[in-house]
């Protein structure tokens, strides 16, 4: 089925496609955006996370060194090591495992241990966390660390994290005894038990997770959060003091809001676009609609009925050449322009059809189609709709071209031609004797070679006439002059017609 489209259709088709381009360009811009918010807000959430694990490592160093003030300053503690009653500081170690910092969750006390200034292992509690051995102690880098200090380094507390059968465990060792530390308390925590509370203090569900994936701890409403495909999972790797990954907190962030927000307004934006793009055709085609776009459609809709008839001897042909020339007038009128009409007759065509042929005949009028259609360039007919470009080279000869609307044929061996960007007699002969030198060549039409010649007469716009009856029969005039002179190319000269 041939489609054909009015040039009003074209122009609306045209700005459409554009107006559906800024559609889709505000949907891309806008998931575009929302994926740099939520790269954004991931990275805030995640700063947000690290200062509040940062704050929870302070706190769990202060409970583990008040725990261990506390059993320092107990009568039975002191009396106890100075006697070197070991099994009774396993008792007094055991029973904190039942007092305020445990039984209230400030801490999870998994293991404490009583050292020497030698550090070595004086008493271990047997609650908490079962180690392979009562000698075995958790974190023994940290106490290795503790005894490589000196002076007054000795007073200080120190705290570090390790893993423990993949558990990440916290140990705080504190000095005892004053300012020559008689001993020390290890205080071993469980670090995740005190990172849980990043779930209150951040208000969004956590999940902690080991190094071998295993969960620890998942807050009672993450699921229900996943599920709502509105939320985002911001990954906080643990790590020891060496950069050494211990465990991965992962925090989910409803975007239920945001996403909300960012459709509105991405369909507030949508809808402008799509009422402006239909507001911007209402404009053009208005305001084409009171110039240009009269003339110009019928010029589009002429162009193309030419085209269609280029083949055929159509006795509209002439007909629409002249509705075309009258459109052209209509535009030229308005920029006080210049340009010529041709009208080409090949001399003894007739004798080219009896000595071999209709056929051959037939395809040596293709053959000066196609040869015309190569000498025009594309600019004459960009033209014809409203861009003129004059002063432009021709096309070298020989060159070949799709566009075909600027010549129309008349008749068995006549042809018409438009030339917008020739306003001047030189121009329009150069142009004619460009043609007259390219259909001089001889044509090879089945296995022969065929010489023709052809007239040309000219009428320029509008010193030869405002009408387009008027030029066209002046380029016929001028054609015939042509022939009775003698001559190839004849410009209409009234003086000749008399």
């Amino acid at each position: 089925m041939d489609l054909r489209f009015s040039l009003a259709d074209k122009i609306s088709v045209t700005v459409i496609i554009v107006g559906l381009c800024g559609v889709m360009l505000v949907y891309y811009i806008s998931n575009s955006y929302k994926t740099f918010a939520y790269q954004h807000h991931a990275l805030s959430v995640q700063q947000l996370a690290y200062l509040e694990t940062n704050d929870l490592f302070e706190d769990l160093k202060s409970n583990s060194l008040d725990l261990a003030l506390a059993i320092e300053h107990e009568n039975n503690f002191q009396r106890d090591f100075n006697l070197g009653r070991n099994d009774d500081l396993t008792q007094q170690l055991n029973d904190q495992f039942y007092q305020y910092f445990v039984t209230a969750g400030v801490i999870k006390l998994l293991k404490l241990y009583v050292l020497d200034t030698d550090f070595t292992l004086l008493s271990t509690s047997t609650e908490g966390v079962s180690t392979e051995s009562d000698s075995e102690i958790i974190c023994p880098g940290l106490s290795r660390s503790a005894l490589e200090r000196l002076g007054s380094a000795k007073l200080q507390t120190i705290s570090g994290t390790c893993l423990y059968k993949g558990i990440p465990v916290f140990a705080v060792i504190v000095p005892f005894g004053g300012l020559n530390p008689k001993g020390y308390i290890q205080v071993i925590t469980d670090l995740a038990y005190s990172l849980q509370k990043v779930e209150q203090s951040l208000a969004m569900p956590i999940q902690i997770n080991a190094l071998n994936e295993d969960l620890i701890y998942q807050s009672k409403n993450w699921d229900s959060t996943l599920e709502s495909n509105n939320c985002l999972i911001v990954h906080l790797p643990i790590t020891d003091k060496n950069d050494k990954p211990m465990m991965d907190i992962s925090l989910l962030s409803d975007m239920t809001t945001f996403n909300k927000e960012v459709q509105e307004h991405r369909n507030w934006i949508m809808a402008l676009a799509f009422f402006t793009t239909a507001f911007t055709i209402f404009i053009v085609l208005f305001v084409l609609q009171k110039s240009t776009i009269p003339p110009l459609a019928k010029i589009h809709d002429v162009l193309e009925r030419i085209h269609l008839n280029a083949y055929t001897e159509s006795k509209n042909n002439r007909l629409l050449f002249e509705q075309l020339l009258e459109q052209i007038i209509k535009l030229r009128h308005k920029l006080k322009a210049h340009f010529c009409v041709m009208i080409l007759d090949l001399t003894h065509f007739k004798n080219v059809n009896s000595e071999y042929g209709k056929s051959a005949g037939d395809q040596l009028l293709l053959e000066v189609e196609h040869r015309l259609g190569a000498i025009l360039r594309e600019s004459d007919l960009i033209s014809w709709v409203g861009t003129d470009t004059p002063g432009h080279k021709l096309l070298p000869s020989g060159t070949k071209t799709q566009y075909r609307a600027t010549i129309a044929r008349l008749g068995g061996d006549e042809f018409g031609l438009l030339l917008p960007s020739a306003e001047t007699e030189d121009q329009a002969k150069a142009v004619a004797q460009r043609i007259v030198e390219t259909l001089n060549t001889p044509f090879h039409i089945k296995d022969y070679d065929i010489n023709i010649k052809c007239r040309i007469g000219i009428s320029i716009y509008p010193v030869h006439g405002k009408d387009e009856k008027i030029l066209i029969r002046n380029a016929d005039k001028a054609m015939y002059q042509a022939k009775a002179l003698d001559q190839t190319v004849f410009i209409f000269d009234p003086k000749a017609d008399r």
